[in-house]
């Protein structure tokens, strides 16, 4: 009964007033659509929003810590080497302290960061932040004030004396190494976690944003759709009404575009809406002719506009694209100085463990060294006096016969002297490494000296003799040492090794690669080579020139050689930033020049150029 009134009620109605209710029903339909897909997408959009500034927070709050951490870490080793000099001690401490302070206020910054997360899901996820803030609450204030302790006890000594600058130094070099040292150093290690996983909270909420707009989108499409249906609904309803007067008129409207005929005018038989039509239709007829002419005109001013815009979007987009790179290249350039600032504390470190241990060594090993030579003496003194015994005395006691024979006196005898000459070399062979191992480090320089670069080559090839001996799959790799009659050279000698280190292990890397598709015979009959020559350029550069035959690079890989993080080596094997330090060494720190040259097929050659002196201020 409901659905037969509904019928007869729309039937009752003029088609103006069905033709209005049906796009009434249909534009609320899709306004109501539209309004609530924005509310929705304007509702995820802003908690996204929120979600996305708090994690680029996240971030900024643990990059700023991390930072503050490496630079204390950083001035505070520098504390050792200025120990002689009361006033850069100060001032590097001065430096060290204001760090400490921005640790302090940045930890309590994190906290309360934490305290406050927007949403549950934030609180979530500031759990590792939490439990990190728990595991090293104290570490910060304990490292400050052993730190405070140790430069009180410092300031207290004579540092005018050389032995309390060395007890001095000792101190410092302890509290480095100490267990509350490496547990400072791992809030920076544990940092690294924290913020790659901030970095993809930052990503998922940016994702969520793209899907908030997304959502919108599908139901303001949805509402469209549900208005298109009902206008076609409509359209059948209502085309029964006015279909037989809309044919005739459609005739009238076929004849006048096929026949190009403006002249005709519909048949007016009814005083309604179709009446209404076809005297509109019969104006639109005459207004045809005119209207073709500015749709003419309309098009041409169209064309002009469309190539307008084009233009302007071509010049927007261009715009967005360098500012996309100027971000690409400042990213990269923050990795980079991370990197950098990461490797240059482990060789730092790496430098002081090995000039320690060279130190540890050294001393028993002279020690030992020093007796041997009474050692040899008194055991040839005994064997003598056996001897004689022996041949004094042919026919010992039955006991000392039986005791001579059980201990094998004839084999003692000859095998004592042998045990102790080895044992001679032994400490000599020791003796050698340590002061390689020392002369590579060379932590104790901190300003510019004058060496022998020859010195320095020499101890790194000691260093790396274990890769250049001979291996079950093949020979020794033979180095040639072409040196030429070179001054001292004021260096860093710590920095100018490291580089020779990162060339030579880079050479080694090449010549192993090269002898995977080779045979042990075949290498045995064309060598691995390394070639060392050093010579004078001029009255005021040096050359180092370090070759080897393996199969070289070709000229893509050299251009990208020297970029941070360019490496060709398997995952695991090389980060690709040995040769952008030993570039920076050379380049920067030096005023020198590092060049490389390479054929495939024949080998690569480095080329080291360094002036004999440094000039005040050059180096950074």
């Amino acid at each position: 009964m409901v659905h037969q009134s509904l019928r007869q009620r729309l039937s009752s109605l003029r088609v103006g007033q069905k033709i209005g209710l049906g796009y009434t029903l249909a534009l609320s339909i899709a306004v109501c659509g539209t309004i609530a897909g924005f509310g929705v997408g304007d509702r995820y959009q802003q908690e996204t929003e929120e979600g996305e500034q708090h994690a680029r927070n996240e971030v900024e709050l643990l990059h700023r810590l991390q930072s503050r951490v490496l630079q204390t870490r950083t001035h505070q080793q520098q504390l050792i080497p200025l120990v002689r000099d009361q006033k850069k001690f100060q001032h590097e401490y001065a430096h060290l302290l204001k760090h400490e302070t921005e640790i302090h206020a940045i930890w309590a910054e994190l906290k309360a960061f934490v305290a406050k997360s927007p949403t549950l899901q934030a609180a979530v996820r500031h759990a590792t932040i939490t439990a990190l803030l728990q595991t090293y609450d104290d570490v910060p204030k304990l490292y400050s004030q052993e730190l405070e302790r140790r430069v009180e006890r410092i300031r207290s000594l004579n540092l005018a004396s050389p032995t309390d600058v060395e007890q001095a130094q000792a101190l410092m070099l302890e509290f480095t190494n100490s267990d509350l040292a490496l547990e400072f150093d791992g809030i920076s290690d544990d940092l690294v976690g924290l913020i790659d996983q901030a970095y993809q909270e930052l990503e998922v909420a940016t994702r969520l944003d793209q899907q908030a707009s997304e959502v919108a989108e599908k139901v303001v499409v949805a509402s469209i759709g549900l208005s298109v249906a009902i206008a076609i609904l409509l359209a059948v309803l209502t085309s029964r009404a006015i279909a037989q007067p809309i044919q005739a008129l459609t005739r009238v409207a076929r004849r006048s575009t096929e026949e190009s005929n403006f002249e005709l005018q519909a048949t007016i038989e009814q005083d309604d809406e179709i009446g209404t039509l076809a005297n509109a239709f019969n104006q639109l007829i005459r207004a045809v002719q005119q209207l073709l002419q500015q749709q003419k005109t309309a098009n041409e001013q169209l064309e002009n506009y469309s190539q307008t815009l084009e233009s302007q979007v071509e010049v927007r987009t261009q715009e967005l694209s360098d500012k996309n790179t100027q971000l690409q290249q400042l990213l990269e350039e923050l990795q980079r100085t991370q990197v950098q600032m990461v490797q240059s504390e482990k060789m730092s470190a790496l430098g002081q463990m090995v000039a320690g241990v060279a130190h540890e060594i050294n001393n028993p090993v002279n020690f030992i060294h020093g007796n041997l030579n009474h050692v040899q003496e008194y055991a040839h003194n005994l064997l003598g006096l056996v001897q004689l015994y022996q041949n004094y005395y042919p026919d010992p006691a039955p006991e000392i016969q039986a005791e001579a024979e059980d201990i094998d006196m004839e084999f003692i005898q000859t095998d004592l002297p042998k045990i102790l000459d080895s044992m001679k070399l032994g400490t000599d062979r020791i003796r050698q490494i340590v002061l390689s191992l020392r002369n590579f480090s060379r932590m104790d320089e901190a300003d510019f000296k004058a060496v022998d670069l020859h010195e320095g080559i020499d101890s790194t090839l000691l260093i790396l003799q274990h890769r250049l001996k001979d291996k079950p799959e093949r020979p020794a790799i033979q180095v040639i040492r072409d040196y030429g009659n070179l001054p001292l050279i004021e260096c860093y000698p710590g920095q100018i090794n490291q580089a020779f280190m990162n060339i030579l292990a880079n050479a080694i890397d090449a010549l192993e690669e090269a002898n995977v598709q080779r045979t042990y015979q075949e290498i045995q009959e064309n060598p691995n080579l390394i070639t060392i020559r050093t010579a004078m350029i001029d009255s005021k550069w040096v050359k180092i020139a370090i070759s080897d035959n393996g199969r070289g690079m070709p000229e893509s890989v050299q251009k990208r050689l020297f970029d941070p993080f360019f490496t060709t080596k398997s995952v695991g094997k090389g980060t690709g930033m040995g040769l952008p330090i030993s570039y920076q060494i050379v380049t920067e720190k030096h005023g020198g020049k590092l060049d490389c040259f390479s054929i495939p097929g024949q080998g690569t050659e480095f080329v080291l150029q360094i002036p004999f002196q440094q000039q005040k201020g050059d180096a950074v």
